[in-house]
């Protein structure tokens, strides 16, 4: 009877305990991961839904002049004064040559020699708004905000091939393995449905409708044959690219608007991950590792907020979040009140926007990420974009430089920059370039500052007199930038290990890694 009651007890005490247990079981599980949305795109990409549009309009160019005037030698190289007086981005050097955007209301793109400052030649183009251009095989290439990619001959500015994909595109070009990779608007007045709010004519031809329904994507990213134009392979895609897509190895990489993180193989674009991360710039590539900068504000209560995001190249899982900061530069209701806003209200009037950003242009994905709902603060939105190098990663997060550990986000350093972050608005420094042993920080307050990697000290200031948004470039020992008030300033350092970083992000296919010039 003893020995009955002995296992009775030990029963209930068992039973009792099998909710606990339970409980334990569903802790351990692993939660599902609900930011990896790819299956949702392969699906939204497949033959369930009509494919993106197929049929362009060319685009034009003709030479143009540009007043002898407006170049002057410098004591440290020389300035070039052009006619828009509207924001440069950063300058483009290849080949010896320096191509130049004419500013975001303007309708112009110039080749200079990169050295002496020499115009090689300028043409008109059929629409405004240029962004930096990318290079390789003797070709430039470069969107417009309002409304096409340009193909040209670097010797002579003769256009190549163009498409007018849609208004307006926000990002910038990217080059790799002979393929040219960008995006643009499904409603942008392009090849696909018509934009009735559109300031231009329309296409001459529109595709035919397949009898499918479209998915919900506002954007397509798109895959170009560098030679020829041919168009390789598209993907619907949630908004437009942030700053411009990233080709490392065989894989092209692209944040969106929205913060969607997307990887795609170059050949034929097979989708390989798809991740809503709120992510808030572009993803640099570093081995088996990605990094990138993403929004940290949880709850509607909570300040809006940035952190640095370490991951698992393969797995694209997050290794690690951390150096989060409130990021008053990314809040719209903060940056509405700013002097950044009401000149980008005004940039946009000239180009046709008076209204603001087309419905095409998605800016409400941009406003609820980035702050950010202007087509020329979209096209020019460059964010904390992470800097690798000698083995420390770099950024500038509103109105900090910061150094962290790459393997864990641990803070090592930060120097505060100059400035009103609320009252200017947006960044008050581009993302940090790097070349010879020195990171180089363009500011608004109009210097480049030439800072020690290892303290965080400022070794050198070179003073420009203008506010500059945009990375500088850096090859040769020069140092090119361009500033919001429509100047292009070449700086000859005398130092010839500056070098290696020839346009926005390091390289053509922007993947912000110096690839010369180290110590």
């Amino acid at each position: 009877m003893k020995s009955r009651l002995v296992v009775f007890t030990l029963l209930l005490g068992f039973i009792a305990l099998l909710p606990r247990l339970g409980a334990q079981d569903t802790k351990d599980k692993k939660e599902p991961d609900k930011t990896d949305i790819t299956a949702d795109v392969r699906e939204m990409n497949s033959n369930k839904f009509a494919a993106p549009p197929t049929s362009f309009r060319e685009g034009h160019v003709k030479a143009r002049q540009l007043d002898a005037k407006a170049i002057t030698k410098t004591d440290t190289g020389f300035a070039i004064k052009l006619p828009s007086g509207a924001p440069i981005p950063t300058p483009t050097v290849y080949k010896g040559k320096l191509f130049v955007s004419g500013g975001f209301h303007s309708k112009e793109y110039y080749c200079f020699d990169a050295v002496t400052g020499k115009l090689e030649w300028a043409i008109d183009l059929d629409d405004d708004g240029p962004t930096s251009a990318v290079c390789d095989n003797d070709i430039a290439v470069f969107n417009t905000e309002s409304c096409t990619i340009f193909a040209l001959d670097i010797k002579t500015g003769k256009q190549l091939w163009s498409y007018f994909l849609g208004d307006p595109l926000t990002s910038t070009p990217t080059i790799a393995n002979g393929v040219v990779f960008t995006s643009y608007p499904a409603n942008g007045g392009g090849g696909g449905e018509p934009n009735q709010n559109l300031k231009k004519g329309l296409p001459k031809k529109v595709d035919k409708p397949d009898n499918k329904q479209r998915p919900s994507a506002s954007h397509v990213f798109i895959a170009l044959e560098l030679k020829t134009g041919k168009i390789l392979w598209q993907k619907w895609i949630d908004s437009d690219v942030m700053s411009a897509p990233v080709a490392v190895d065989d894989e092209v990489y692209a944040t969106s608007f929205a913060g969607t993180v997307y990887k795609f193989k170059q050949k034929a674009g097979d989708i390989v991950s798809v991740h809503r991360s709120r992510a808030t710039s572009a993803p640099v590539i570093v081995g088996k590792n990605v990094y990138w900068t993403q929004r940290a504000d949880k709850g509607k209560d909570e300040k809006c907020a940035e952190e640095i995001a370490g991951l698992d190249r393969e797995k694209t899982t997050q290794t690690f979040a951390a150096a989060k900061r409130i990021a008053e530069y990314l809040d719209g209701s903060v940056q509405d009140k700013s002097a950044f806003k009401a000149a980008g209200l005004m940039l946009d009037a000239k180009n046709g926007f008076a209204g603001g950003a087309p419905a095409a242009a998605n800016p409400t994905a941009a406003y609820k990420n980035i702050g950010q709902a202007n087509v020329c603060t979209m096209q020019g939105f460059q964010g904390s974009r992470i800097l690798h190098y000698n083995d420390a990663n770099y950024n500038c997060m509103g109105d900090e430089l910061i150094n962290t550990d790459p393997k864990d986000g641990k803070l090592r350093w930060k120097v505060k920059i100059n400035g009103d972050l609320a009252k200017q608005g947006g960044h008050l420094a581009a993302p940090p370039a790097a070349a010879g042993g020195q990171l180089f920080l363009a500011t608004v307050q109009g210097d480049i500052l030439q800072i020690d990697p290892e303290k965080g000290t400022t070794t050198k200031t070179y003073k420009v007199g203008a506010p500059i948004r945009s990375q500088p470039a850096i090859e040769g020992g020069r140092i090119y930038v361009g500033t919001q008030d429509g100047r292009v300033i070449c700086i000859n350092t005398g130092d010839a290990r500056f070098t290696g970083w020839c346009t926005w992000g390091a390289n053509m296919a922007h993947t912000n890694i110096a690839t010369a010039g180290k110590n």
